[in-house]
């Protein structure tokens, strides 16, 4: 079975994001969740949280910050909490703090969660 839970460019899940292209001090907008034919939690009833996550040298996930609101990002941290049932889809805002980080591309960072499964 495969989740309708994922990451778009828009609201209308129209554009699945497939990668994100951050300046450093850019604030981005996607959006996250499901189809709304279901909805998605974790096993445990915890809350879902999204974190960025290095998967290799160059942009640190500490340079990123996430948040549910664009007035809520500048206390953000590498991790956001979403709720424990998510249905449809949420705003998330993203910017990388680019403060002694190097001119350049960095392409080693992805947006994961925790185990979720939908019903």
């Amino acid at each position: 079975m495969n989740l309708t839970f994922g990451f778009y460019r828009d609201a209308e899940r129209s554009q699945p994001l497939a990668s994100l292209s951050l300046a450093g001090g850019t604030v981005t907008r996607i959006w996250v969740g499901t189809d709304g034919s279901k909805v998605a939690m974790t096993p445990s009833g915890e809350t879902i949280t999204l974190t960025a996550q290095a998967i290799g040298p160059g942009l640190p996930a500490s340079q990123v910050k996430l948040a549910n609101s664009l007035s809520e990002l500048a206390h953000g941290n590498a991790s956001v909490a979403i709720g424990q049932v998510v249905s449809g889809m949420q705003a998330l805002w993203l910017q990388v703090e680019d403060a002694g980080l190097d001119d350049g591309q960095y392409a080693n960072l992805s947006l994961v969660s925790n185990a979720i499964y939908e019903v």
